[in-house]
């Protein structure tokens, strides 16, 4: 599932909201759906009727997710799938999910927590405190919108572990679900937490190797090994070599050496083909050799990155609209093979998984000499929180939570024994029917039918909603159907074949910390700012001279925004907490 990325008050009345439930075809307030009696009357309830152990409460409890994944995917009917059906027979819920589609997820969230009015549940994008979201999250909290869940967790079978010392992501735990300011109340529940930290094991059954791809058949006739170009030197060689061999694509026009990314040109692709040159690896912002914080831009290697990918379009060695080109053309030239080398691909993408045309390129060595991925730890991705007008929260809580356990997430993930997979040896196992429909890609099977997650190709609801993730433990396998899938079959090979090595250095990017009330102004004037746009500017620029006016006047511009005071605040930080930030130097 490609993984979206949201920017963002509009009024509520500008949105309309598309409904999915069960109970009944009208959308219900929360106070309207939370009819049930308290919890420990339901339970007593359920034991006396010979209700199964799971028994919650019978009740409904309507939630609204602003994440267009889910949106995307929900069934017609999502009571009437077989995976609901069961969840209801086991805990006597229903749900009624809502997404209201809009220009962006975050801005209908914004305007719907502004009205002052949200249903039992909402659902939100958020990997870490940097995402736009956060903020109208916080808001919320700070509002009083949500129940304060503290209390229930220790009584929770899987949420009680988020009380657990260490578990938490550091950002999760200090930053957003335990926050200072809220002394031990809980507003704010990430989720897909990993069950234990797994951030240094390579998994080739769900590793994304991402970046630059080569045609298979151009290395072949060089003779190069495409793993073997690590520095910006050799990269730039094969290029050449490259342009002089003559190369054709699908429709015989001479191939660019170097093509835009997949999905259309951006400056996102830089981080792949100038690494040895990005040394503001943390948004921009790194340790000098004096031990100062500076942005890149007031460094010479804002030049170096400018200077190599300037030569690289003089001499034809790269499309001319590497950074300009829409998504559809961009594919096209990747696909008519008219693109020696794919500035960003990864090996879930069909053009990739589905023949063996193109296989992995460097990666490329970064300013430290080093070409490992870095990554920051613990897993985490997305967040929930409970209305503070909902009717008996602890219920609530107690249904995300038995979702979280492994019987739950065997049934969001995997559906109904018997009809979409079969315990083998203590591990589930897809049907060939099941299995077929999940290569095929029959959403009406795996969605409105079934109902279940099958790792985000079905109702991504319920891959979305669970926690304590341990896939590889609980079931044997990253995803269902990894084990034995043929349409990723390749993915996985490429994976094995081209294996990343990790490098963990902690922290969340320096820019996260502009959301701290004392930098409010500066924020807002460092929001008007964007370095990757100046450097594509000054890479098309059509002399030195203008060059250098762009950055130097970039620069200025930083300043005048209050990056000195920003600077400040975060050297402070650091030096209390070297772990805060995701700084690494040589």
């Amino acid at each position: 599932m490609k993984r979206s990325i949201l920017k963002r008050f509009l009024a509520v009345g500008l949105v309309a909201t598309l409904v999915v439930s069960g109970a009944t075809a009208c959308s219900k307030s929360g106070k309207d759906a939370s009819n049930s009696s308290n919890s420990a009357d339901a339970a007593d309830g359920a034991a006396a009727s010979g209700k199964p152990d799971t028994w919650i409460a019978d009740r409904t409890i309507t939630v609204q997710a602003y994440v267009d994944d889910i949106g995307n995917s929900l069934p017609k009917n999502l009571n009437d799938t077989a995976v609901m059906k069961e969840l209801t027979k086991r805990t006597g819920i229903k749900l009624d999910i809502q997404y209201t589609p809009g220009d962006t997820d975050s801005s209908v969230m914004a305007a719907q927590l502004a009205s002052g009015t949200i249903p039992d549940v909402i659902v939100s994008y958020l990997d870490d405190s940097t995402r736009p979201e956060f903020p109208i999250l916080l808001k919320g909290a700070r509002e009083g919108m949500f129940a304060d869940v503290s209390g229930y967790l220790k009584d929770m079978k899987v949420y009680s572990r988020y009380l657990e010392d260490g578990y938490l992501p550091s950002d999760t735990q200090k930053n957003i679900t335990f926050r200072d300011e809220f002394k031990g109340a809980a507003y704010i529940l990430q989720l897909s937490i990993d069950s234990e930290d797994r951030s240094l094991q390579y998994n080739p059954q769900d590793a994304y190797v991402g970046g630059m791809y080569i045609q298979k058949s151009i290395a072949d006739s060089l003779g190069i090994d495409p793993t073997k170009i690590t520095t910006q030197e050799q990269f730039y060689d094969l290029l050449v070599k490259i342009k002089k061999g003559g190369f054709k694509d699908d429709n015989g026009n001479a191939v660019y050496p170097l093509g835009p990314k997949y999905w259309g040109g951006s400056s996102d692709a830089l981080k792949y083909i100038v690494p040895g040159y990005n040394w503001g690896v943390s948004d921009g912002y790194n340790l000098a050799e004096d031990g100062s914080i500076k942005h890149e831009v007031d460094t010479d290697y804002v030049y170096k990155k400018i200077d190599y990918v300037r030569k690289l379009l003089a001499e034809g060695l790269m499309n001319p609209e590497f950074f300009t080109m829409d998504a559809t053309r961009a594919e096209e030239v990747s696909r008519s093979h008219n693109s020696a080398i794919i500035a960003d691909v990864h090996n879930y993408q069909d053009i990739i998984y589905g023949s063996d045309d193109w296989v992995p390129l460097g990666p490329l060595n970064d300013f430290t000499g080093n070409n490992a991925t870095v990554v920051h730890g613990k897993h985490r991705y997305g967040a929930w929180a409970i209305s503070a007008d909902a009717k008996n929260p602890e219920e609530i809580l107690k249904f995300f939570d038995y979702l979280a356990s492994p019987e739950g997430q065997l049934l969001c993930q995997y559906g109904i024994e018997g009809e979409t997979y079969n315990m083998v040896d203590g591990k589930p196992v897809l049907t060939d029917e099941a299995l077929k429909k999940l290569n095929d890609g029959d959403k009406d099977y795996l969605v409105n039918k079934i109902g279940a997650g099958f790792g985000g190709s079905g109702c991504v609801f319920f891959y979305y909603m669970l926690t304590n993730i341990d896939n590889l433990g609980n079931f044997g396998e990253s995803r269902p159907g990894a084990g034995s899938s043929t349409t990723f079959a390749r993915s996985v090979e490429v994976a094995k074949d081209y294996p990343r090595t990790l490098k963990l250095v902690p922290g969340l990017d320096a820019t996260a910390y502009l959301s701290a009330d004392s930098l409010t102004d500066v924020k807002a004037q460092m929001s008007l700012l964007n370095y990757p746009d100046m450097l594509v500017q000054a890479i098309y620029a059509g002399s030195e001279d203008e060059v250098k006016q762009i950055v130097e006047s970039f620069r200025l511009q930083i300043k005048q925004a209050g990056n000195d005071t920003f600077i400040e605040y975060i050297t402070k930080l650091y030096k209390d907490d070297k772990e805060a930030i995701d700084f690494y130097t040589k």
